[in-house]
């Protein structure tokens, strides 16, 4: 049956979904780490009920069971009668997977494939206590044999206390048999315990003095901050009514009626807490200390009774009450030196419904919001040119007012477009996770700054380039334990993903304390696989020798595996970077590790740019790939190996006349015009390389138009643009021109 995708309630659940499930991603790698976080179990288990719930409402069965099972096994787990494991996580991750598919099938408009039967009875398994055997196989031998230990010697207290209580019944006269015990037999019972004088109940003191001592001391002045048995007693009466065995007669009418004339505002008043504390201890003889005490978690008047562990406290059957006016809450029996004064509450202020503070855009009108703020910066630039050829004062400032607000407008609509890289991030320690376990290694992964906000375009580009870059450093870069520890390294590995912000860029880096790169290794292999010869290779610095890696076909291990082994990963991380306007940089200690590090403008809308001019026809240089413009003496240069080069700082840099690439009919003859013009220095994957150019016109902000049908996917061509003088500007992709021309 097909899914219709414009409901509106279909379309919500997708989206709340698929961000649960984003996260649901991240917190089952943090709980094989952190298996007792109780509260992580439960966010685990809020997550599958939430999407089974929504999947319910929708009809979606399949999605329902798979969820119910995964969501009865983490019902378990909180319950704490099963441990996480490895094992056990393997299928939990399985399972998540499946339900991505789901939503995958769902989104496409179609009913999701039932989940196998094998999976859910895998499920079913651990929906299950741990039995016996898999609790003695995790459990502490040590710690088993205290715990049986213990209870032993609970069960022989017990049989003990029995075996007293049976014979202190026996001595009972027939006709006084009653569930009862008087204070002898009580005292009897402590005396077995304890051992004779053990008794709490002091020697030579007789039970007459001691009842006497009791009423003196209610009446009087109290000896000590606790409450007496017979003081507690009375102030249950107080609250409740004489109890029944002092033969009070109160019928339950009355107690009703003493009851509904409590406050009714679960407060006492400060006449009611004096009446109180002159009860128990005498009128004008208490003192109550200032102690915070915590607030009862109710607000309406509530008698909580106490706790009397049985045959520890004496019943007492004809005690002396003092009547009371008033009534009290009480939370528990404590000291009245530890009572305070309850404080007035202040009336609460009602607070309106709550205001939604976000709202849900179609990225589509993002995007046309950000096309026509992309035409309103060209009608900006328009405007900057005829301001410089009126030179009226009067419309430089209103210019000037127009490119403030453009200038905010735009950055206001690129932050809407704005997400966090945490984005991609998040999925990352589950592939480090499950390529570790692959591998055999242990690692750990540390993310950083993943707060940092880019395009939404950007985040989705990067997705691959950065998957591939971490199960490089995963596999590539970090050892085996084994060979760590032969080495002197922890056991496990580290790898590290940082981003942060640099000016208009975005700064991306991976880097792992793993074994490093070799560069005469790196020389031998790709003139062992044909792709350069030795005399090339022999020239190549240690950087150069780095960014041999980004070489289509290169790769430095001798075994294809599903992981690695093609050279295929780290050519197809540089195409999308240099398409994406960034560039990619590489550094590496043998031994120590490396360190990949990415740069990628914050928005592929709007870009920098160089303006230069070739002959009449203008021209973009992206700005981010500019490193310097040099004015040259163009006659002293050299030819080696048919490549013409000019000496900058001791250094030989590449020279291209770009324009004999981009406008038609040009050659060189050797003329003094050939030796006449600027040298823009472009990094293209860390090499600097010189292109001659006719004219500067300057940095502008231009926004990239797609070329036209008959124009699109023409090497060397990023887009086009309308200048300030409302001509068209053709942006160059500067690595396009060097593959198609230079190659």
């Amino acid at each position: 049956m097909a899914i219709d995708l414009e409901d509106e309630i279909l379309q919500d659940f997708l989206v709340e979904a698929s961000e649960i499930l984003d996260q649901l991603g991240e917190q089952l790698v943090e709980l094989e780490q952190s298996p007792d976080d109780y509260e992580l179990l439960n966010a685990i288990f809020r997550g599958f009920h939430t999407v089974k719930g929504g999947a319910g409402f929708l009809a979606l069965t399949a999605l329902v069971d798979l969820c119910h099972n995964a969501e009865n096994v983490f019902d378990v787990l909180r319950q704490g009668d099963r441990r996480v494991d490895a094992t056990l996580m393997d299928v939990v991750l399985q399972v998540l997977d499946i339900v991505n598919e789901m939503f995958g099938e769902i989104r496409a408009g179609e009913d999701p494939t039932p989940a196998d039967q094998s999976v859910l009875d895998t499920l079913s398994i651990y929906t299950k206590p741990m039995d016996e055997d898999e609790q003695a196989a995790i459990s502490d031998p040590a710690e088993s044999s205290v715990t049986t230990a213990s209870a032993e010697e609970e069960d022989l207290i017990e049989a003990e206390f029995e075996a007293m209580l049976d014979s202190a019944a026996k001595k009972e006269a027939p006709g006084e048999a009653s569930d009862e015990i008087n204070e002898q037999e009580f005292d009897e019972l402590l005396d077995a315990l304890h051992g004779s004088g053990g008794s709490p109940t002091p020697s030579g003191i007789s039970d007459e003095q001691q009842d006497s001592e009791s009423e003196e001391s209610s009446g009087g002045i109290a000896t000590s901050d606790e409450i007496t048995e017979q003081e507690f007693d009375t102030l249950l009466d107080q609250l409740h009514g004489k109890d029944a065995s002092s033969g009070g007669q109160q019928t339950q009418q009355e107690q009703g009626k003493e009851i509904a004339e409590m406050p009714k505002t679960g407060e006492i008043s400060e006449q009611e807490f004096d009446d109180l504390l002159d009860n128990l201890h005498g009128k004008g003889k208490h003192s109550v200390p200032e102690v915070k005490v915590e607030p009862l978690e109710s607000e309406s008047a509530a008698v909580v009774p106490p706790e009397q562990p049985s045959s520890t406290v004496k019943e007492t059957s004809q005690q002396s009450v003092v009547e009371s006016e008033s009534s009290a809450v009480v939370e528990a029996p404590t000291p009245v030196a530890a009572i305070k004064k309850p404080k007035e509450k202040k009336p609460v202020k009602s607070q309106g419904a709550p205001v939604e503070a976000t709202v849900r855009v179609d990225t589509q009108r993002l995007d046309d919001i950000m096309n026509m703020v992309g035409e309103l910066v060209l009608v900006r630039n328009r405007f900057e040119t005829l301001k410089n050829l009126t030179q009226d004062e009067e419309i430089g400032k209103a210019v000037a007012n127009l490119d403030v607000v453009t200038s905010d407008l735009q950055l206001a609509v690129m932050k809407t477009r704005m997400q966090p890289i945490k984005k991609v991030f998040g999925r990352f320690p589950r592939v480090v996770r499950d390529l570790a376990r692959n591998l055999n290694k242990e690692i750990n992964l540390e993310l950083r700054g993943e707060e940092t906000d880019l395009d939404k375009n950007l985040v989705e580009a990067l997705a691959d380039p950065l998957v591939h870059l971490v199960r490089n450093a995963v596999d590539h870069g970090v050892e085996t334990p084994e060979i760590r520890e032969a080495a002197g390294k922890p056991r496990q590995g580290h790898v590290i993903l940082t981003a942060s912000q640099e000016g208009d860029h975005i700064e991306l880096s991976i880097e792992d304390d793993g074994k490093g790169m070799n560069p005469e290794m790196l020389r031998g292999k790709v003139v062992e696989k044909g792709l350069m010869d030795e005399e090339a290779a022999a020239r190549l610095d240690d950087r150069g020798c780095f960014n041999l890696i980004f070489m289509p076909g290169f790769s430095t291990k001798t075994e294809i595996s599903d992981v690695s082994g093609r050279g295929v990963g780290m050519d197809v991380v540089k195409t999308s970077i240099v398409k994406m306007n960034g560039t990619v940089d590489v550094d590496s200690v043998e031994g120590q590790g490396s360190r990949i590090i990415i740069k990628v403008p914050l928005t592929l809308a709007i870009m920098p740019t160089l303006m230069v001019k070739l002959s009449d026809q203008p021209f973009a240089f992206p700005l981010s790939s500019v490193v310097e413009i040099l004015d040259l003496d163009l006659s002293k240069t050299n030819n080696v190996d048919g490549q013409l080069v000019v000496i900058v700082r001791d250094r030989t840099l590449p020279l291209f006349y770009i324009k004999e690439w981009l406008v038609q009919g040009y050659m060189r003859t050797g003329t003094e015009d050939d030796f006449r013009g600027h040298v823009v220095v472009v990094n293209l994957g860390g090499r600097h390389v010189g292109f001659v150019v006719d004219h500067l016109i300057g940095q502008e902000e231009v926004v990239i138009k797609p070329l036209g049908a008959q124009l699109h996917g023409l090497p060397g061509l990023a887009g086009a643009t309308v200048t300030g003088d409302g001509n068209i500007a053709l942006i160059l992709d500067m690595p396009g021109l060097m593959k198609k021309f230079a190659a």
